[in-house]
């Protein structure tokens, strides 16, 4: 998979307040429609550390998009509330291709629900490629 610091929401970002946490960064689309091309690029969003909350919290990933950089709004929920369970060490999480017709910011949303998180990070970014691991049954052979 490439990485590009410039192509980064958060990098192993870490938060704990219930509610809704922005992404470290943005990413600018530039000028335009950045329809066209956005079936070239993907949106990984994974785990760093382990995720812990006493209270049973949850975690929700949103994707927003804005005009200005300054006022954005929901764009497509990625994925549904994850119990803490779901959020173990170096987990993807989304691994998603970009719906059409954005504005030309966007950014990674972490909405924190049900109770505060006492530990965990995560890492957003754009790529042009995702690893796509298979996983076979042991002693498989071909």
């Amino acid at each position: 998979m490439l990485l590009d610091t410039q192509a980064t929401y958060s990098n192993a970002q870490a938060f704990t307040a219930t509610g809704d946490t922005a992404s470290t960064n943005s990413y600018d689309h530039g000028p335009g429609d950045p329809g066209p091309g956005l079936d070239d690029i993907w949106l990984v969003v994974q785990t760093d550390a382990a995720v812990v909350s006493a209270g049973g919290g949850t975690v929700q990933i949103v994707l927003q998009d804005s005009a200005d950089n300054a006022t954005f709004a929901d764009v497509r929920v990625l994925t549904g509330a994850l119990a803490v369970a779901a959020l173990g060490a170096s987990k993807t999480l989304v691994r998603a291709r970009f719906p059409g017709n954005l504005r030309r910011y966007t950014r990674v949303v972490y909405r924190v629900g049900t109770a505060v998180l006492s530990a965990g990070s995560f890492s957003a970014f754009v790529t042009p490629n995702v690893d796509n691991q298979q996983y076979l049954p042991s002693g498989f052979t071909v």
